[in-house]
This record gives C-alpha cells, structure tokens and sequence, in this order.
C-alpha cells in the first residue's frame, strides 16, 4: 500500500484563510473545525500553513496581540507539496527531510487538490497489520521518556516546558501521582481561544482527564487500532499495578514497519524517518 499514490489516501477537505486574516481568526476556524493545520491563502494561492505546533512555538507565551496580529507573520512559509501522482513512500521522505507532518497534494496548474498526513499514515499502517500474525508488544516501540509537569504549576510554564523539551505533550501529576495530559491540541481549544490569563491559571483546570491507558503487554497493531479508533496522538503505557512505564505517539507507528511484510525500500524509508525522529527527541508526532 505504501507504493500506492497520495491522492488514494488523501483528504480532499482542506481549510483555508487568507493570509490577512488575524491569528485569533485562525484559532478560531482551527477550533471550530476540529483540525490541527489551515492552510494560509494569497491571492487564492497557498502561501503558507499553520498547524497546532506553530501556535504552541510562535504564538503562546509570546507578546502577541492576537486580535491585531496578521497570521502570515506566525505561518510556516513557504508550504511544501507533492503532486497527487506522488507514491505515499516519497511523500514519507520528504516529511523524514523536511520534518514536518503535512503536506499539501497539488493537481494540474499547481492547484490544491487535498492534504496528505501522519494521521493518514497511522492508518495505513494499522489496515496493513490487519490479519498478520504479531508478537511484538507496545514495550517495544514506546518512549521511556515522559516529561511530567505538577499539576499546580502555571499554563505559562507548562508551554515552556513543551517548548524546551521539543515535546507536544506532558503528563500533569497530582501528589506525584498521573492525573492528566496536556497536549498541543489542548493548547489550541483550551488555552489559545480563550480568554486565559496563563500565568494564574494552574494546568490542571485546562488538562485532558482521566487519562487512557494500555496495558504494556498490549500488542503493537492493537495500540494502533486504539489511537485510530479514538483519535489520539499518544497513548500512556503502564506495566505491573497500574504504574505508568512509559508512552507511545502517532510517530512511533514508523517503528511498526519492522513487523510489516514490505519490500526493502519501503522498510529502508521508514527506517530513516525513525531514526530521525528519535534523534530530536520528540514525543516519541505535526
């Protein structure tokens, strides 16, 4: 499936905005449309897109008047593109050198045809693990590392914590005990579009909670099913009486390729993205 091309698997549903558009509109549209990027529009021709990670890096905790505050000065410009005839295994190596989780699909004249994502390829990999026989566990592909926050420490240090640590998500603890998550997309429907004083508000009133779990005996192909399933970017490991050991992201679907029956260049292809991701340290996902 990976030698198929980006148009079997992309979105044809891409929200635009013009480029004058005010950051909070953006927000906005972001929000209400329940999507991770928009991509930025001049002159009807794609200039630029903003996704989730840019607000959490350029917008937050910075001295911006979101109201007056034109999105193209917060964007990532120029936006990068494959053509719809692009095999899904190229478009994964320029997302590998690129380092970004989006790309947008192009038709004939340069016009924008759809989306191609990592959620889109989560997908691919959890309909290619269907029906082969596995025995590699969740342990096995998953972080180690979990930045954690206090639960009463201020919005404003929890988004500088993510910021420092080049991670999209922390775990709140209570009494040192796991009580929430707080992730980039809690960033945006939480905290961007609100009117919030972050460095009052303690993370724990904007937090996602309770936290969802899986068993660290669970099978790779079931951690994916679930993460499709539920729309979830991370999933939260525990081992022996409930402790948490560790967490699994969108990303570490790339791991997933070793138990795949793909030919070499495939493999070679996620191999490198892997390793790429691993070397930044991310949470081990745009």
């Amino acid at each position: 499936m990976l030698s198929n091309k980006v148009s079997e698997i992309m979105t044809g549903d891409i929200v635009t905005a013009p480029a004058s558009s005010t950051i909070s509109a953006v927000v906005e549209i972001m929000a209400a449309k329940n999507v991770g990027r928009v991509v930025i529009t001049e002159n009807q021709l794609p200039a630029g897109i903003i996704t989730e990670q840019d607000i959490l890096k350029r917008v937050m905790n910075k001295k911006l008047d979101l109201q007056k505050t034109a999105i193209k000065k917060v964007m990532t410009s120029p936006i990068r593109t494959v053509g719809s005839d692009t095999h899904i295994v190229e478009a994964l190596g320029k997302m590998y050198q690129g380092k970004f989780r989006h790309l947008l699909v192009t038709g004939e004249k340069e016009t924008m045809v759809g989306l191609v994502s990592m959620r889109r390829i989560l997908k691919i990999a959890v309909e290619l693990g269907r029906g082969l026989p596995e025995t590699q566990t969740i342990g096995s592909i998953m972080s180690t590392k979990v930045t954690t926050v206090d639960a009463s420490q201020s919005i404003y240090e929890t988004i500088g914590t993510m910021v420092k640590e080049k991670t999209g998500c922390v775990i709140v603890l209570t009494n040192g005990e796991p009580s929430g998550i707080f992730t980039e997309r809690d960033v945006l429907k939480r905290v961007a579009i609100k009117d919030i004083d972050t460095q009052k508000t303690p993370i724990r009133e904007v937090m996602t909670a309770p936290l969802v779990t899986l068993a660290l005996s669970a099978l790779v192909g079931e951690a994916l099913a679930e993460m499709y399933r539920r729309g979830f970017r991370h999933l939260l490991i525990r081992g022996d009486r409930e402790k948490l050991v560790g967490i699994v992201s969108m990303w570490d679907v790339l791991k997933y390729a070793r138990v795949l029956d793909i030919d070499e260049s495939v493999r070679r292809t996620w191999k490198e993205i892997e390793e790429y991701w691993d070397s930044e340290q991310h949470y081990t996902p745009g």
